[in-house]
Parts: C-alpha cells; sequence; structure tokens
C-alpha cells in the first residue's frame, strides 16, 4: 500500500498517478476535480480539501479521520458509505446538497455555511452538532438525535420533534415555524 504523507496536491484530477495511493496522511488537496472518482477503500487522516469538487464521488469503505472541507461542491455524496471507524468530518462553506449521512454517528459535528439541501439524516446522531448558517431547506430529519444541537442561525428548517430526539436543542424564533410545519398553524 502505497502512501502520501505531508503533501499539497493543486488543480488535479484523479489520476493514475493517484490511484496507486491508498493512505493520505496531513495532505492538502486545492482546487482538485475529483467529480464522479472511485475513492474507494482509501484512507484519508488529518487532511483538508480546499475549493474541490467531489460531486457523486464514491466513498465506498473509504475512512475520513479528521477530514476538513472548505469551500468544496459535494452533490450527491452519499456519507453514508464510508467506513464508520474514526468517521469525522467538519465541513465549512460547501455544497453538499442530495448528499446521504444516513445512519452516521456524527456527534458534534460542524456544518458551517454550508448549503444541505435535500440532505438525508435519517437516524443520524447529529447530538451537540452545529448546524451554523446552514440552508437545510427539503433535508431530512427522521428518528434523529438531535440533542443538544444548535441550529439558532440556520435557515428552511423543518423538523417533526415527535420523530426527532431534540432534548436541549437550541433554535431561534426564526426557525419556530419549521418545528410546527405538521400542525398547518398561522404563525404571524
Amino acid at each position: 500500500m502505497e502512501e502520501l504523507v505531508e503533501q499539497t496536491i493543486t488543480k488535479h484530477t484523479f489520476t493514475h498517478e493517484l490511484k496507486q495511493v491508498r493512505e493520505f496522511y496531513k495532505c492538502t488537496f486545492e482546487q482538485c476535480d475529483f467529480q464522479n472518482a472511485e475513492l474507494v477503500d482509501l484512507i484519508f487522516t488529518n487532511c483538508e480539501f480546499k475549493s474541490c469538487n467531489l460531486s457523486n464521488v464514491s466513498l465506498k469503505g473509504t475512512q475520513l479521520d479528521h477530514v476538513v472541507f472548505n469551500d468544496c461542491k459535494m452533490l450527491g455524496v452519499h456519507f453514508n458509505e464510508c467506513s464508520s471507524f474514526s468517521f469525522h468530518v467538519k465541513f465549512n462553506n460547501s455544497v453538499l446538497d442530495y448528499s446521504s449521512f444516513f445512519e452516521r454517528n456524527m456527534k458534534r459535528f460542524q456544518f458551517e455555511q454550508c448549503s444541505l439541501q435535500y440532505v438525508d439524516f435519517e437516524r443520524a446522531n447529529l447530538q451537540l452538532a452545529v448546524f451554523k448558517h446552514a440552508n437545510l431547506l427539503n433535508a431530512r430529519f427522521v428518528q434523529c438525535n438531535l440533542e443538544g444541537c444548535d441550529f439558532r442561525y440556520s435557515i428552511n428548517i423543518h423538523l417533526d420533534p415527535e420523530v426527532n430526539r431534540m432534548k436541549k436543542s437550541k433554535f431561534g424564533q426564526d426557525q419556530l415555524p419549521g418545528l410546527l410545519l405538521k400542525y398547518q398553524l398561522d404563525i404571524g
């Protein structure tokens, strides 16, 4: 197994040379295009992706251990297919629309200034997660642990408190209608 350590990879696609690498440690990927790439059974540890396109990438069996995504486009990514071992990621100013975190353990995760439209969080453990300035239009929260989550600065929240655990979650006044949507109340 070849590994890449403390390298900066700029403006690459997932080329033949990169396909030979199985483990990336403390690497930075800048302006890379991995759209539709098969990033299968790889290990990324303490890595950062900056301004990369990872839309529709396959991460089946891939380990993401303390990986940060900044300014990335990640449409339709199935994070639920990643290895559950040491799954820890952080998202800043990224677009994750149509992605899935089905049954993911994401305790204390951070989504800052992210678009999370049509994202599937069903049965995810999001306890103490922070959704700061996130757009959650049509995001799906069903049977989730949302205890202690911070939604105060996010928009387009639609949650059903009857099908999610939400003790001590934080909301601003603007998010309250999204918690009562199913009751078809006119809140003015």
